[in-house]
């Protein structure tokens, strides 16, 4: 499983990329381009406020390095009718630059109600119910993404469900309890050869 912590790059992030390649990226969004050495991925902004100018100005971007993971197809946060409306707009412009596309399960989603045309699959919504609706995603052949990941306990129960991959912005923030836990999440998957990709 990778971990993204989101919105952070320094000299300590690409070092554990070195370190960990298999485990750690880099989440670009839309007016924050980190230079990508390893994995990353290419949110929306959508959590903030979306900027349609600014995402697609990433995208081209992103046309000069190795292609991302998959790219955040424009959601609603909280609303899966809304977001869904949003995939049948952006969906096809994105899958244009022949990068994976992932659609945001947000709250209501269910595992029927993907699209046929999805790539990923983006666990969102709100922590409820996302915390209870993991497992639904997982195991329908598409990878999962599941966001806001930012404790040991959550990213150790993403990876025991077979998610590939996990976001969180609180990581890289101190070097407190959260990098601890990271670092030592990090050592004993590596030395148990653990890598999920």
């Amino acid at each position: 499983m990778i971990l993204y912590p989101a919105n952070h790059t320094s000299k300590i992030t690409r070092e554990l990329g070195e370190l960990y390649p298999d485990r750690i990226g880099v989440m670009n969004t839309p007016g924050s381009w980190k230079t990508p050495t390893g994995h990353y991925c290419l949110d929306n902004g959508c959590f903030k406020r979306f900027d349609e100018a600014a995402f697609f100005a990433m995208l081209e971007k992103a046309k000069g390095f190795h292609a991302p993971k998959f790219v955040v197809c424009p959601d609603v946060v909280g609303c899966h009718d809304r977001t869904k409306v949003l995939w049948g707009f952006y969906s096809r412009r994105v899958a244009e630059y022949g990068f994976p596309v992932a659609f945001v399960a947000q709250d209501g989603c269910t595992p029927s109600a993907i699209p046929a045309d999805a790539d990923w699959i983006f666990v969102g919504g709100g922590d409820p119910w996302k915390s209870e609706n993991i497992h639904r995603f997982v195991g329908l052949g598409l990878p999962v993404h599941v966001g806001r990941i930012n404790t040991k306990n959550n990213l150790e129960y993403c990876e025991r469900m077979g998610v590939a991959s996990v976001d969180g912005t609180g990581w890289m923030r101190a070097r407190g309890k959260q990098f601890n836990d990271m670092m030592e999440w990090f050592s004993r998957n590596q030395k148990q050869g653990v890598l999920f990709t």
